[in-house]
């Protein structure tokens, strides 16, 4: 086992990130432990202790990373014509989820325990990525009122949000046989479109 002088916090920060995703990409949330990520690292859980305060701090931790990728995907969609961006940005978001579908459903598996609220980090993170978003298809949405924009974007989020943990628990084929990508694209299309 590591000494705890072989790391400095900030690596053995990234250690843990790095060896939480590779779990969760593998199990989900059901295989994250504090033991089980120490033991990856070659640490003592205590260790992990020392960086985050629980294990529901390091979730969130993974996740704010997580949403972070996401987000830089979608800057990247977003850099093409933007006649086809909103295209893009639905393609984006699906390849990202089907990459790696256990760790994207940490993000919506994961409860706070009693009521705790998310830290301020990760809601301006989220915040961050929505208004990212509404960024990149304004040329898009064209001569949409400015307060509609947001909510818009908030919608057509849920929709490829429902299709895609739909399509990776199996129940989308339970209600149709359209791929989610191709229903993705409908209830953008249709969104933008009906402005």
């Amino acid at each position: 086992m590591a000494r705890r002088n072989d790391h400095t916090p900030d690596e053995l920060r990234a250690m843990a990130l790095a060896a939480a995703r590779e779990i969760a990409a593998a199990e989900g949330l059901r295989g994250l432990a504090v033991r089980r990520v120490a033991e990856k690292i070659g640490y003592a859980p205590g260790t992990l202790y020392n960086l985050f305060d629980s294990l529901d701090a390091l979730i969130l931790a993974l996740n704010g990373e997580t949403l972070a990728r996401l987000g830089m995907e979608l800057v990247r969609a977003a850099e093409g014509n933007p006649a086809g961006r909103a295209a893009a940005l639905v393609d984006a978001y699906f390849d990202f989820v089907e990459r790696q579908p256990l760790l994207w459903s940490v993000i919506f598996e994961h409860r706070m325990p009693g009521e705790g609220d998310l830290p301020a980090w990760y809601s301006e993170g989220l915040s961050g990525l929505i208004d990212g978003t509404v960024a990149a298809l304004a040329p898009v949405l064209g001569d949409w009122p400015e307060e509609d924009r947001r909510p818009a974007v908030v919608a057509m989020w849920a929709a490829l949000h429902g299709l895609s943990m739909l399509a990776v628990s199996g129940k989308l084929a339970l209600v149709s046989d359209a791929p989610p990508r191709s229903l993705g694209h409908l209830v953008v299309n249709r969104v933008i479109g009906g402005g």
